[in-house]
């Protein structure tokens, strides 16, 4: 999978749907992330400084929600419930299934 050189034109473009203010940070972020399926570091710089706000604002909201990514992730995201009620429930073998069969490690 190639990964796909970060354009401040796409920041621009999700930044006039929903507006240049701090309120809108994380609408913006989903927006980018839906372009490169992940949230290329150059992100960070460009839109704190479209917003007004500083990087550790923007990074910080990145990180706080589970569903911003700062990796490149695949085109199919499969998802494995593991938290407390899912273990005790035996969720492990099932994402070791998982694993085996997709050859991951």
């Amino acid at each position: 999978m190639s990964i796909a050189t970060f354009d401040a034109a796409v920041v621009d473009d999700v930044i006039k749907v929903w507006g240049a203010k701090p309120g809108s940070i994380i609408p913006i972020l989903q927006g980018i992330q839906e372009k490169y399926n992940y949230l290329p570091p150059e992100t960070f710089p460009c839109v704190a400084k479209k917003l007004g706000v500083s990087e550790a604002r923007i990074y910080g909201v990145a990180t706080f929600y589970e569903n911003f990514s700062l990796q490149p992730k695949g085109k199919f995201i499969i998802k494995v419930c593991d938290g407390t009620a899912c273990h005790v429930r035996k969720s492990i073998p099932n994402l070791e299934k998982f694993r085996s069969i997709l050859g991951l490690t």
